[in-house]
């Protein structure tokens, strides 16, 4: 149970947690509260992570994510404890000890998270452009992970009030209350990155029902790293050192921000439009509780968009990006083209293409032969 800051003193994104309300007659712990709603954090987290396991080690956001799901893990565990002590006073200053550092260290964390994501999906996107594999790259993003946790836990150890106070918060009612902080970053995230998405949509909303279905279609029949052989029913061409590339339409196709606007946005509309609601109506939640592996993966999402939108001059489809969340393969194509014309060498091979009515363009050095397939 939270209540807005009462003092001119605190800071804007400062709440007060109440640890205890004290009646006439009785006296109210508010303990299970916070224990049921880091559990329920937990439990959205471990959802997450059952969706992002394939890809979640191979960037510095998904390790990031790992260790804050297993500092979750440890701060139930800590709140449980002060729980079964309840009746001892010191658990109350356990407990405002917990919660004031954890929000500290979580309202901390996102922007330096978001800003080493940056640099690491850079460096990575760098290191691919130059046809070079660092053995290292994973123990780079370990020690930023480890770097990130040691300056949020020096900052939450130099500006962090962990000292219990009693308030009269309504007429004949006191509460044992301990000083936790807002995570205004993550408020910043969602409400800016709704605007911007909405923006770029409504630009082009004649268009989005019908590119929708499209990209559903390329979904059905492409799948990541298997270009041409999808169908059991494919007709073969014999060649010889040659050329195959599908011919598609040239029309009809969004652009590529377009387009990977609309793969994020059909993932994590629902989250970004949760996230401003609550601002916007004022509840008050800590940044323990919004700074959270959902909130991570759509970070991690935007990033990969970032970073295939500004590497479209490669002209390559992003099958191994470190994202599981959004079909980012299906939307680049849907602006390339659903048969991208990609050069694919064929000696003494059999090529192959869907069952669908396009044109297979058979190009030779010396001639061009067309045939319906």
């Amino acid at each position: 149970m939270l209540i807005h800051r009462i003092s001119e003193k605190m800071p804007s994104e400062g709440m007060l947690a109440i640890l205890q309300q004290l009646e006439e007659s009785s006296a109210v712990d508010q303990t299970p509260q916070y224990v049921v709603l880091l559990l329920a954090k937990v439990a959205l987290n471990t959802l997450v992570l059952s969706f992002w396991l394939r890809s979640i080690t191979k960037s510095l956001l998904g390790l990031c994510s790992i260790s804050m799901y297993l500092v979750d893990l440890l701060l139930v565990g800590c709140i449980s404890w002060a729980w079964w002590f309840r009746q001892d006073l010191s658990a109350h200053v356990f407990l405002c000890f917990a919660l004031s550092h954890s929000s500290a260290i979580y309202s901390f964390l996102p922007l330096p998270l978001l800003v080493a994501g940056a640099i690491d999906y850079t460096v990575r996107r760098h290191q691919e452009a130059a046809g070079q594999r660092s053995e290292g790259i994973g123990t780079g993003q370990c020690g930023a992970v480890l770097m990130l946790w040691v300056l949020a836990c020096s900052y939450s150890y130099c500006y962090t009030n962990t000292e219990v106070l009693m308030v009269e918060y309504e007429e004949g009612s006191k509460a044992l209350v301990c000083p936790v902080q807002a995570s205004t970053v993550v408020s910043l995230f969602c409400l800016n990155l709704s605007f911007v998405v909405c923006f770029i949509l409504l630009l082009y909303y004649h268009g989005l029902p019908r590119w929708v279905g499209q990209a559903s279609n390329i979904s059905r029949h492409w799948a990541p790293g298997n270009d041409l052989a999808r169908s059991g029913k494919l007709e073969a061409i014999e060649a010889g050192p040659e050329v195959a590339a599908v011919e598609v339409n040239q029309q009809d196709r969004p652009p590529l921000l377009v387009s990977l606007t609309l793969c994020f946005a059909l993932n994590w509309a629902p989250y970004i439009l949760m996230s401003v609601v609550c601002d916007s109506l004022g509840f008050a939640v800590p940044a323990y509780a919004t700074v959270n592996l959902l909130w991570t993966a759509c970070a991690n999402s935007l990033l990969v968009g970032v970073v295939l939108w500004y590497g479209d001059a490669e002209n390559t489809p992003p099958y191994l990006s470190p994202d599981d969340i959004c079909e980012w393969s299906v939307y680049w194509r849907l602006s390339k083209g659903d048969g991208v014309t990609k050069a694919i060498e064929t000696p003494n091979t059999k090529v192959t293409a869907p069952e669908t009515d396009v044109k297979l363009m058979c190009l030779d050095s010396a001639d061009v032969e067309i045939l319906e397939v």
